[in-house]
This record gives structure tokens, sequence and C-alpha cells, in this order.
């Protein structure tokens, strides 16, 4: 798959696209699906490598949970890494499929995950990030629905990996706005926070702050129960206080109706909570 000069620009000043699908391609996954990215660990000793996963799933209790439902199409898959001078990674060829086919012996569709490993050779902040684009298209009439789905996680590389340590890096950023995405943004230092600290992420809708979306956060270990709902202020922000330490996923969705087409937009951010040093 080549990638266009304009793709490249999707968002903004970093020239960069993460086309997981390919446009006007039928979709092999549930349009209503949701992908996230996770990184093992959050704060690694710099120089060694990190576990990047790209999952695929959390469509039960209304796209709140961690439960998987398939996996991202490798066809399409493109997976890359934002290093802390702005270095763009590309690793697609480094991830390993961990699941099956759709038409192997399990339940129906495909399963499993994509795994990669990324050495952080810098001290800072590192940006992990995916899209996904797909259109369902009628022969006759043409395109009917097309689907924007973003993915972010954000680790730290230091020399001595310690979270007292990762509290004294500055938040990341700031992240250019992209022109045709819905996405999840973190204002506070991600790989520094710790159990009862405010959390405050920012949902942008093609390049701006987004008021009045809801965005939900669930717990990994707290399962679907946890699931808390939080609508963005005038400014496209949520703050909250965290919980205990977690893994925790945000997810926001925004439907886009025009007179014969309409666009679905979800994005996903995933963080960790960890206990205070």
């Amino acid at each position: 798959m080549t990638i266009t000069e304009e793709e490249m620009k999707s968002f903004g000043g970093v020239r960069l696209t993460f086309l997981l699908v390919a446009i006007f391609v039928f979709p092999r996954l549930v349009m209503g699906h949701d992908g996230w990215v996770e990184s093992s660990p959050m704060v690694v000793e710099k120089g060694q490598p990190v576990t990047l996963i790209l999952m695929h799933g959390n469509h039960s209790n209304e796209h709140r949970s961690y439960r998987l439902a398939g996996k991202w199409d490798a066809e399409y898959m493109r997976f890359y890494v934002i290093d802390p001078s702005g270095k763009v990674d590309d690793i697609t060829s480094a991830a390993v499929d961990l699941g099956e086919d759709a038409e192997k012996v399990g339940p129906k569709g495909p399963k499993g995950f994509h795994v990669a490993l990324f050495t952080a050779k810098e001290k800072g902040h590192y940006t992990v990030l995916a899209r996904q684009e797909r259109v369902i298209t009628d022969e006759q009439t043409g395109p009917k629905l097309r689907s924007v789905h973003t993915a972010r996680n954000i680790f730290a590389a230091l020399p001595l990996p310690t979270v007292k340590e990762a509290k004294k890096l500055k938040s990341p950023g700031p992240f250019p706005g992209s022109n045709d995405n819905l996405e999840i943004v973190p204002l506070t230092n991600p790989p520094g926070l710790t159990s009862k600290e405010r959390v405050t992420l920012e949902v942008r809708f093609k390049g701006k702050p987004s008021p009045d979306q809801v965005v939900s956060v669930i717990r990994k270990m707290g399962g679907p129960n946890s699931a808390q709902d939080f609508k963005t202020d005038s400014h496209g922000r949520i703050s909250f206080t965290a919980g205990p330490a977690d893994s925790y996923l945000s997810r926001v969705k925004f439907d886009e109706a025009g007179e014969k087409n309409k666009s679905s937009y979800e994005a996903t951010y995933v963080f960790q909570v960890f206990n205070r040093p």
C-alpha cells in the first residue's frame, strides 16, 4: 500500500498516516467494533524493548468493555511509533499475529491480536498511533457508511525507569490536530499518573476541541461495572480523579450524517494508573 503525500499530512504537522484498512474496501470486520493500543511496560529503561499490542473488540456493554472481538486486518495494517524527537518509525513488518483466521475452529470471525517489539533509544515520551478507515458501498448508489477509528497510547523511556522519575517528565505534546479524525489526547503526564490524581483528556474532532461528547472510561480489572461516562466541557475536555492502579480504556464516538451518506468516528486512548511511589 502506498501512502500519499496528502495522507501523510492527515495529523497536521506530523507527516504520517495510520491506514490499517484501505478506503473503499468492504470491511472484513464488523463496523461497530473498536480498536485500541496497549504498551508494556509504560515506563521502560532507555534502550530496552517495549511490547506494543494492537487489540480489537470493546463491543459489549454498549462498547464499554475490554472484551476482545476479532482483530485488525493484517492485509491493510500500518503501525507506527513517534519518538521524542518526532521521528516516525514504521513497525508494521515487526507485528506478529498471535490469533487465528476467521475460518479456524472456534467462534466465528478472526480471533486474537497483533504484537510488536519496539526499542526505545531516546529519553522521553513515545506516542503509538493507529488509524483505520473503511467505507461500505452500494454498487448502484455508491458509498453509504464511512467509518474512521483512531487509537492512541503513550509510554516513556528513562535511564531510571521508575514512576517517581516518570513524574518529572512534562506532559506530552503538543499534539498536532487532525483534519479528519476524532481523537482523544492526554493533557496530563500519562507515565507518571498515580491513583487519586486528576486526569484531564481532550476530545478533538477534525483538529478542534469537541464539546458535549460522551467519553466512557473503563478499568480493565474492574470490568464493565467500572465504566463511567463523562461529557466534555466547552473546551472539549473531561477531568476526573484516577481510581486504583490499573489499565484504563477511554472511548468516544461521534456520528455525522450527510444528505445521502453517514460517517461514524470512534477514538480510543489507553493509559496506566500506578500506585504512589
